[in-house]
Order: C-alpha cells, then structure tokens, then sequence
C-alpha cells in the first residue's frame, strides 16, 4: 500500500469509530521496552493469559516499495486488552518478522 494511503486509511479508522495502532506508529525502542509476558498466538488468534484478547480480521498481500508485503490486522475483543496492543505487535514482529501488523483498539481514547 502507498505510504499516503496509509496514512490516510490510518486517519480514517478513528474517525469510523476504530482505533488502529499499526507498526509504523511506534518506534523500535518503544517496541524493546513493551513486554509480551501473558500473550500467545494460536492459529489465528492472540491470547493473553489463554483468555481471547484479539483475532485476526485480515490478512493481506500488497505491493509495497517495489516489493510484495503481507499485512494483517488484529481486532482487540474486548476495551480491557487495549492496553495490550503494542505486545500483541511486538509478538507477530517476533513471529512473522516480515508481516506488517495492525491492531484496532475497542475503544479508540484509550491509547
């Protein structure tokens, strides 16, 4: 996906009422200090404490910079695991180095 549509789909998402936090919207040294303890991936599911805490909505194939790229976005289950979401990034970039991730928050004011 171009970089401006990106950044305008990622602009939009709030105001439908989602709250999206993708992996661009961080930085690496804020991704080193977040903590994965609790979360697991199964299939396509996230789990914190082997309680549901986000499934996979999508997953995608674009082309990307010259280069084809596979993106996927996490929908957070409940408002409680918002707070969750940078670990549920960190954990797919340990996962699926090559995959661009994205989290939609339950409640958008939270993060």
């Amino acid at each position: 996906m171009h970089a401006s549509l990106r950044f305008r789909t990622f602009l939009l998402l709030p105001l439908l009422g989602l709250g999206t936090l993708g992996f661009l919207s961080c930085t690496p040294g804020v991704l080193r200090r977040t903590s994965t303890v609790g979360l697991s991936y199964r299939g396509t599911d996230i789990y914190y404490q082997d309680e549901l805490c986000a499934r996979m909505t999508a997953l995608e194939i674009a082309f990307d910079n010259g280069k084809i790229v596979r993106e996927c976005t996490f929908v957070i289950t409940d408002e409680k695991f918002d707070a969750y979401a940078l670990g549920i990034i960190k954990l797919m970039r340990e996962k699926k180095p090559h995959w661009e991730v994205e989290v939609e928050l339950k409640k958008p004011d939270n993060q």
